[in-house]
């Protein structure tokens, strides 16, 4: 099993479900939000005073408003750029059935003597030029919780994988076994 050096696009919204609507929600609201906290933010500071000129105070305290609002309306521009390279990958690259043969799960953040692994990871198995596999981030959540089956569909483009179209268990499905890693 070869594995060669893909680079993974990880799902815009994290998790194992994927749509473009939700993508373009969570980016249509940090614009919207990031650009009414620049309203807000503007009116706050020319306040209810009717003499004071809006020009003239936005001269003077311009980057309130771009200090405030600057990480939504970023948030909503990284959005808008992964969004893209997913639809990229999916309309031009090839598609693929992919096996998710293993998970790990990994700590990520704060002290480690006080948290215990928090993420998972997870081993995807597909051909290409031979049996390839991948690591997929795929959130917080474990496999067997979340997963009704091992497939999954693997887009490649280039050196790009994007992996995604997990089926999600209904409630009273039975869970499913996945191999689990040790690290």
């Amino acid at each position: 099993m070869k594995n060669e050096k893909f680079k993974v696009i990880p799902n815009p919204l994290e998790g194992y479900k994927f749509s473009f609507a939700r993508c373009h929600a969570a980016e249509a609201g940090a614009y919207i939000i990031g650009i009414i906290i620049a309203v807000i933010t503007c009116v706050v500071l020319v306040g209810s005073d009717g003499r004071v000129q809006w020009l003239s105070v936005l001269k003077e305290f311009y980057y309130y408003p771009v200090l405030f609002s600057a990480p939504l309306l970023l948030g909503g521009l990284s959005m808008t750029v992964r969004i893209r390279r997913v639809r990229k990958i999916m309309t031009a690259g090839k598609k693929l059935e992919g096996r998710i043969v293993s998970y790990r799960r990994i700590r990520t953040g704060g002290r480690k003597s006080y948290n215990s692994p928090n993420r998972t990871i997870l081993n995807v198995e597909f051909t290409h030029s031979g049996r390839q596999t991948c690591a997929v981030g795929v959130g917080h959540k474990l496999p067997e919780k979340v997963l009704a089956s091992d497939r999954c569909s693997v887009y490649i483009l280039n050196d790009s994988v994007f992996v995604t179209g997990f089926e999600m268990r209904k409630k009273g499905d039975p869970e499913i076994e996945f191999k689990m890693e040790e690290n």
